[in-house]
């Protein structure tokens, strides 16, 4: 018990300081990296601790919720342009915003203490050796996923995930017009092949394998193409760094140019008409304008029609054309759904692409494709 306490003591200390050296030398990138890294810190002590599934899940929603508080807090006042006096205050408010997840450890800390009884000597006599096995063989998960996460949240991928928040946006669409009028017709001449193609992506992206830590998934991106050939691959993206977030084009090179990047294709029957009405949809949508939906990916909310993630923007599409194969809100759809919950196997496994097995193929296609890589 006294060692618990002492360990929230430190804790609200080391956050005390990195609230005064926030304050004093942070500017607004070291901001939204210092709340990304507190709530990675609790997440992880979390995920570790002794609780039930539903408990763990309660308490990682309130911190991201928090997270997302604290990202919109820099965005809107932080990054501000205002005079010298008001921007003295909102950074004071956003060193202090950095404490606002402590208070949720410590009532977990207290709940914790009122349930806790300790084990009696003849409990503890009991023990056998079934138990002592299982016991190890936690012990040995538990260390392995802290060497994972250990790698998924390094400096570096932390650094590219927060430098690239400022280039989303939840609430406005920020994205038109970045399908081509050829892509329009590569699917157009596709609609009569019979099948729609669904893409299932594990690109070792920093943002990837964050998510990842979530699900337990590595496939963590979900795309859609009209023709067998993958020319008119589509789907809900960060861009690149060349659109601005949302409805995009993508390119099999593109999705597994990192090591140990693959992506697994299926195909679903669909008709002319089936494919057209989500072709339509399409356009519209490239037409009107989206937005990636970076909040939506933990509150699960849409602020508008066209702000969405990826495997929402699949599913939706899927829904509206009758294709649709099992029952969820699109907002909590997640990329593996579309195997994992296909119980009546209507999808048919086409093939899996990987920088490996397709490196010799990859490079003499340079950044248009001119060979299918689907038979």
């Amino acid at each position: 018990m006294k060692k618990q306490l002492f360990g929230n003591t430190s804790l609200f200390i080391i956050l005390m300081l990195l609230c005064a050296a926030l304050y004093v030398h942070g500017d607004y990138v070291s901001y939204i990296l210092s709340y990304v890294f507190v709530f990675i810190f609790f997440m992880c002590y979390i995920i570790f601790m002794h609780l039930t599934t539903w408990e763990k899940a309660t308490q990682i929603t309130i911190y991201a919720l928090i997270l997302a508080s604290q990202v919109l807090f820099a965005i809107l006042f932080i990054h501000a342009d205002e005079d010298y006096i008001v921007m003295e205050l909102y950074r004071f408010l956003g060193s202090a915003f950095l404490l606002a997840a402590f208070p949720v450890r410590q009532i977990v800390f207290l709940l914790e203490s009122s349930n806790y009884t300790a084990p009696s000597a003849d409990e503890w006599a009991v023990v056998s050796y079934e138990q002592l096995k299982h016991n190890r063989e936690e012990i040995t998960k538990k260390l392995t996923k802290i060497k994972e996460t250990g790698k998924v949240i390094s400096k570096g991928h932390v650094l590219e995930i927060v430098t690239d928040i400022p280039r989303h946006n939840s609430f406005s669409y920020v994205n038109e017009g970045t399908l081509t009028d050829d892509f329009f017709e590569k699917a157009e001449n596709a609609l009569d092949d019979g099948y729609i193609y669904i893409i299932l992506t594990c690109s070792r992206s920093p943002q990837g394998e964050v998510i990842g830590l979530f699900t337990s998934r590595s496939y963590n991106h979900v795309s859609v193409s009209f023709d067998k050939e993958l020319y008119t691959i589509v789907s809900y993206n960060g861009g690149e760094k060349l659109f601005p977030p949302g409805l995009n084009p993508e390119l099999i090179k593109s999705l597994i140019r990192r090591e140990g990047s693959s992506v697994l294709v299926y195909r679903l029957p669909a008709s002319y008409e089936q494919k057209k009405i989500m072709l339509d949809k399409v356009r519209q949508i490239n037409s009107e304008g989206s937005a990636y939906n970076m909040l939506g990916l933990i509150l699960k909310y849409s602020h508008r029609p066209n702000i969405m993630f990826c495997s929402q923007f699949v599913y939706s599409l899927l829904k509206i054309a009758g294709l649709s194969y099992f029952d969820k809100p699109p907002s909590e759809v997640n990329p593996t759904d579309f195997v994992e919950l296909d119980y009546r196997r209507n999808l048919e496994f086409v093939e899996e692409i990987s920088l490996q097995n397709n490196l010799e193929g990859l490079e003499a296609l340079g950044d248009v494709m001119a060979e299918p890589l689907i038979k």
